[in-house]
């Protein structure tokens, strides 16, 4: 994984995310390759390396008739210098574990409760409103996590997202029940609050060195979310 440095050194790759970040709608390939003036190719290149960083988010666009949908790519609320607060998440964690009997499931409570405290549009999902698809529902989720650094990818039978990237890897390492079980709870809150016909199920940590695998299931309807912490989280 390339630091952020690193990443920003290309001066091509600099203007493909500013164009992205410029833009309020997401843009595929060809479109930013017309923009940037760039091949098709390398522009493709510079986009990948940004979505496996969490700079950017891949999507496919809407089926509009017969053919394969367009990718689709947009900017994350990523931040640039990559800070991650990691000293107050040290402290808050070591309290946790030390003052709570299940200290997992208090953080997934603790995901939960701040998931309940973040503004909604309004739309679908909303009270009130008309009630949200799975896949609106699971995309929402993946925006914010996206926008957190996450780099999440939706499987394409829509039952596993994906988590490329933990910008709280080497406290997770330490403390995987806790950065884990909250990392679970946010996404369980999210899919929550939209009122969802699916729910976060379980969180499988570091399945591979950069990978990081929630599964989703079906929600009945009227039924609360669920919290599964699995054996590798908590023992």
């Amino acid at each position: 994984m390339r630091n952020h440095h690193q990443l920003l050194a290309s001066v091509s790759r600099t203007a493909v995310l500013g164009l992205l970040r410029s833009r309020h709608e997401p843009l595929g390939v060809g479109e930013v390759a017309q923009q940037v003036g760039l091949h098709p190719n390398t522009v493709r290149s510079h986009l990948d390396l940004l979505v496996d960083s969490g700079y950017a988010v891949r999507r496919l666009e809407a089926s509009r008739g017969p053919g394969r949908p367009r990718v689709l790519y947009e900017a994350t609320a990523a931040p640039d210098d990559g800070t991650n607060y990691r000293l107050l998440a040290e402290v808050l964690a070591l309290h946790l574990v030390s003052t709570s009997e299940r200290p997992g499931e208090a953080a997934v409570n603790a995901g939960r409760g701040w998931a309940r405290t973040q503004p909604r549009a309004g739309g679908e999902g909303s009270p009130g409103g008309p009630a949200i698809s799975e896949q609106d529902a699971v995309s929402q989720v993946v925006r914010i996590l996206a926008d957190s650094g996450f780099a999440p990818e939706v499987s394409g039978d829509g039952t596993v997202i994906n988590l490329h990237h933990c910008p709280f890897r080497e406290l997770a390492v330490s403390h995987p029940e806790v950065v884990c079980g909250t990392h679970l709870g946010i996404i369980q809150g999210a899919l929550a609050e939209l009122g969802a016909p699916v729910q976060a199920t379980r969180l499988l940590p570091f399945v591979e060195p950069d990978l990081c695998i929630t599964t989703l299931t079906s929600r009945p309807p009227g039924a609360t979310a669920t919290a599964e912490i699995t054996a590798e989280i908590l023992p």
